[in-house]
């Protein structure tokens, strides 16, 4: 095996760093550089779909999108992907309700990937009633999230009618159907059947279709 370099590890920013300097934010669990120039230092690698962290505001998944308002079969978990770009802490979750549902709940969590699927639960934040219309949030234990692909999950369980829920007309580029056909927007994956607990591992995916439009709290 050959020698490894290992960054300079710091919390803050150097002093005077120079032009092609390079180190480790622990904090953020960011690879920063310099240019040699003034402000805030450069950003090394991919910065994911939610690529700066406001704390304690609020960040949308899908990020971008026109919105609208789609029916949610019973049973069925989208997982939307979520990468934030540094290294933070998801203290609350929520969507909209614009069709309730009485009977019924929306069931909230965050899985791994494998840096492509949605693999290994991170925590099921629980459920909460479905049958309000308006703003449904979560507010679970805070779970740190590190700067990688992960997938936050969302669906209905119960209930005998429909319920509508807003969501984002867009496709994103982290989601593969499993044909060519441009039919719908395609920004999730998902899986049916599941009218429990989260399963400790989201297996392979039923398919893919327009998930749920969700905003997260993160510090």
């Amino acid at each position: 095996m050959g020698a490894l370099l290992r960054l300079l590890n710091v919390t803050t920013p150097p002093a005077s760093p120079q032009s092609g300097d390079t180190w480790y934010r622990s904090d953020l669990g960011q690879i920063r550089a310099s240019d040699g120039l003034s402000g805030e230092q450069l950003t090394i690698g991919p910065t994911g779909n939610v690529p700066t962290v406001r704390s304690g505001f609020w960040h949308n998944v899908p990020a971008y999108g026109n919105a609208a308002s789609a029916n949610v079969p019973d049973g069925r978990m989208f997982a939307m992907p979520f990468w934030p770009g540094r290294k933070c802490t998801l203290t609350s979750i929520a969507c909209n309700t614009t069709l309730a549902l009485i009977g019924g709940n929306l069931r909230m969590g965050l899985y791994t990937s494998d840096g492509v699927l949605p693999t290994t639960l991170v925590a099921d934040f629980g459920v909460i009633d479905s049958g309000i219309l308006g703003t449904r949030q979560i507010t679970p234990t805070p779970v740190a999230v590190r700067p990688v692909l992960h997938y936050l999950v969302c669906g209905r369980q119960g209930g005998l009618l429909n319920l509508g829920v807003t969501t984002r007309s867009t496709w994103d580029p982290m989601i593969a159907p499993s044909s060519p056909t441009i039919a719908a927007n395609r920004n999730a994956y998902y899986r049916d059947g599941i009218g429990g607990a989260l399963p400790a591992s989201f297996g392979t995916p039923d398919g893919t279709d327009q998930g749920v439009a969700l905003t997260v709290q993160l510090t």
